[in-house]
């Protein structure tokens, strides 16, 4: 581990959203949160792949002569470069703990409070989320491919709230592919604008 200090902030940019606690925006939170940490040279921490430096093992202990008591095994100390290096890795790791508990719900903060380190922390998260976030964008997949214009409705101005419904997805990781958005799109229509639409994209 480098003992250089990363020149480092305790906040994360704006642009970074608090994750929701339903996990509808667990894939795109994953996703910004991982670039702004290994940004700020922390994502280590996170990932298990930055481990708290060891000391050197302990020389062997002396051979003595046969029948003679072995001398004891010295005691591992920490030079001093292993000492800084554990503080400044205690130190990263709490500004990483600070990073990611800004951007959690209490109540996740409340459930992993008690697991000693960031990776422990963030491999519950993502235990946590993976399952939320995938059944919510499922969720709001088949919602969206349900939506329904009334007859009576002004058809521009539905397929207008569509078009932004599907960008808002978006945001929070769902994609509405071009077949689904269309598929949706003739479903969503009063019969006979989705025949007639249906007969224009065949004649296309």
């Amino acid at each position: 581990m480098s003992l250089t200090t990363t020149s480092l902030s305790d906040s994360l940019p704006s642009s970074i959203p608090k994750l929701n606690s339903t996990g509808l925006n667990w894939a795109i939170f994953s996703v910004r949160f991982q670039d702004a940490v290994e940004a700020k040279g922390f994502w280590g921490h996170f990932d298990g792949s930055e481990a708290r430096p060891e000391p050197l093992p302990a020389p062997a202990p002396t051979v003595t002569a046969e029948g003679a008591r072995p001398a004891p095994t010295p005691a591992a100390t920490l030079s001093a470069d292993e000492l800084a290096a554990q503080l400044q890795w205690d130190k990263n790791e709490r500004s990483a703990k600070s990073l990611l508990t800004q951007k959690i719900p209490d109540s996740t903060l409340m459930r992993i409070h008690s697991k000693k380190t960031v990776k422990e922390h963030w491999a519950a998260i993502i235990e946590e989320y993976t399952s939320k976030g995938t059944y919510v964008q499922t969720d709001l997949c088949q919602k969206f491919m349900d939506m329904k214009c009334a007859d009576k409705a002004n058809v521009h101005e539905f397929l207008d709230s569509l078009r932004v419904k599907r960008e808002e997805l978006a945001s929070v990781g769902v994609e509405i592919d071009e077949k689904d958005y269309c598929s949706t799109i003739l479903a969503s229509l009063p019969v006979t604008l989705s025949n007639f639409a249906s007969a224009q994209l065949a004649a296309a």
